[in-house]
C-alpha cells in the first residue's frame, strides 16, 4: 500500500515586490500551517519523506510542517519539479518515486496539486486552498502503478 499527502503551501504575502518564486509566507499563512500541522500530527508524522517545491513559500511551509510533526529535517528534500502549476508534471514525478518508501508528503502549488488529487482519486476531490491537504491511499505496491486512490481531505477550517 502507498500513501501520498498533497499539502498546498500556506498563504503567501503579496506585499513585497518580488518574483513569484521568492514570495514569503504571510503571518496568516504561518499561523494556518502551524494550526493544520499540529491538529493533524497523528496523520502527518507517519510520512517517511517530505518533498517540497523550492519556492520560498513552499519551502517555509515544509520547514514548519516537518518541525511540528517531528519528521527529521534530513527527510526533507527540495525538488525542482514541484515548482509547477501543471498537474501532469507532478503526476510524472509521483510515478517515479522510490518504491522503497511507502509514503511521501509533497508540498507545492495549485492548480497542480488539485489536479493531481483529481487524477489519482477514485472520486471528485475538493480544490485545495492554501494550507489544505489531501491524503491519497493506494492498494498498488509500486508508485508507477498507482490509481483509484481513496482520499482524506483536511482544511484549516476543519
Amino acid at each position: 500500500m502507498k500513501k501520498l499527502l498533497l499539502l498546498r503551501h500556506a498563504k503567501s504575502s503579496w506585499e513585497y515586490s518580488v518574483e513569484d518564486y521568492d514570495r514569503p509566507l504571510s503571518e496568516k499563512g504561518i499561523n494556518d500551517i502551524n494550526k493544520v500541522s499540529l491538529k493533524n500530527i497523528s496523520f502527518f508524522k507517519k510520512f517517511q519523506m517530505v518533498m517540497t517545491s523550492p519556492a520560498n513559500r513552499a519551502f517555509h511551509t515544509s520547514t514548519i510542517f516537518t518541525r511540528n510533526v517531528f519528521i527529521k529535517f534530513e527527510k526533507l528534500r527540495v525538488v525542482n519539479e514541484l515548482y509547477t502549476f501543471d498537474y501532469k508534471n507532478v503526476v510524472d514525478y509521483v510515478y517515479k518515486l522510490d518504491n522503497a518508501f511507502s509514503s511521501f508528503a509533497l508540498i507545492g502549488h495549485n492548480p497542480a496539486f488539485s489536479g493531481v488529487a483529481e487524477y489519482f482519486s477514485d472520486k471528485k476531490t475538493p480544490e485545495l486552498k492554501t494550507s489544505d491537504w489531501i491524503m491519497l491511499e493506494f492498494k498498488q505496491k509500486k508508485w508507477s502503478k498507482i490509481k483509484n486512490g481513496t482520499f482524506t481531505y483536511g482544511s484549516k477550517k476543519n
